[in-house]
């Protein structure tokens, strides 16, 4: 008895399958489909809708294979990132879009049926397909998680002296010092790079001591956090990626230590080459996920407070209020893997 070979589909166009009129009659497009999910939820590391396990190139598609079919693409659409969403509040408190369903349905191609009629994927020469097809191509970048690498810090601090004093040697002693540890959790939520100062005390009427000891004097602190990164969990296996960021970067926030009130913050972006408001980093094109360099932040430029800020005393010159001054800026981050790229997805647009 002849044993009959089925050779699954290994990626869009493969074996001769032609998208723009795809033939419903044709086993090899749904289950390039099949392949297409299942690619997917490899990435996220989670399971398909239980009837997509039933598609069979030895099968005939029923309307529950197509509902497991759009319930599976619903809910994947949730895990990947809209790139192309612009509408943010303000505040980018919004940030990142997610794919939804309702939002996949409205894009030009997409549209999907959960309650097909029956006859309806071979209605139009196969336009049903072609339209999950096109909805699957708009799901590549994840958020990503576990990373892998150096968290690098720096922090000096400096207490009572004149302003100058104080900013200039809580300077130098950040950049006597480089703090690293073992980063081996999630893609990290802020970066940074400020200094700062809080008015600590003024001088305090019919003092009786030495006056070189009853001036005001000041706080300096400097502070800075980034990241180098030399891997990153993937879990489809073989599978390459682009690594980036989102950094949302502000003007320094929250009163500087030993104070109550920030007075002022000066944004001031130093060698970071961060602007205000939403910044993209660059790409690093992941082959390994285990061997790559992949730089998050800066923690070679502090830029420096200049602004002298001033507290409250009262008559005996006990600090009812301080107040400090910041220079610099923060940053909230998220990071991302694209497997729409080379050596990604094996079932991708070929314009991705």
């Amino acid at each position: 008895m002849e044993v009959i070979e089925y050779e699954i589909p290994t990626h869009w166009e493969d074996k001769g399958m032609n998208w723009n009129t795809p033939d419903p009659t044709n086993a090899d497009y749904v289950v390039a489909i099949r392949e297409a999910l299942l690619e997917r939820c490899a990435a996220l590391h989670t399971s398909a809708d239980s009837r997509i396990y039933k598609i069979s190139p030895w099968k005939t598609v029923s309307r529950e294979v197509i509902k497991g079919i759009v319930r599976t693409i619903s809910s994947l659409a949730r895990n990947f990132v809209n790139l192309d969403w612009e509408e943010f509040e303000e505040d980018y408190s919004d940030f990142p879009k997610m794919w939804t369903y309702g939002d996949l349905i409205q894009e030009r191609g997409c549209r999907l049926y959960e309650y097909a009629k029956y006859g309806s994927l071979v209605e139009n020469g196969g336009e049903w397909l072609k339209q999950i097809r096109n909805a699957i191509d708009k799901l590549t970048v994840i958020r990503a998680g576990q990373m892998f690498g150096r968290s690098l810090s720096r922090s000096g601090s400096r207490h009572d002296p004149p302003f100058d004093e104080s900013i200039g040697d809580a300077m130098k002693m950040a950049f006597d010092t480089m703090n690293e540890s073992v980063h081996n959790s999630g893609f990290p939520s802020t970066i940074c790079a400020w200094s700062g100062n809080t008015h600590w005390k003024c001088p305090i009427p019919d003092y009786e001591g030495d006056p070189e000891y009853n001036k005001d004097g000041y706080c300096g602190y400097a502070q800075s956090q980034s990241y180098r990164f030399k891997g990153a969990r993937s879990w489809l296996l073989n599978a390459q990626f682009d690594l980036f960021a989102a950094v949302y970067v502000t003007q320094p926030t929250g009163p500087v230590p030993y104070s109550q009130q920030l007075d002022t913050s000066v944004f001031d972006g130093g060698e970071s080459k961060f602007n205000k408001g939403l910044n993209w980093t660059e790409r690093v094109h992941v082959k390994d996920p285990y061997d790559f360099e992949f730089k998050l932040g800066d923690t070679e430029s502090i830029p420096k407070n200049e602004v002298v800020p001033t507290s409250e005393f009262d008559g005996e010159g006990v600090a009812v209020k301080r107040h400090s001054a910041k220079r610099g800026w923060d940053g909230k981050c998220w990071g991302f893997l694209d497997y729409g790229v080379e050596g990604g997805f094996k079932f991708q647009s070929k314009e991705s």
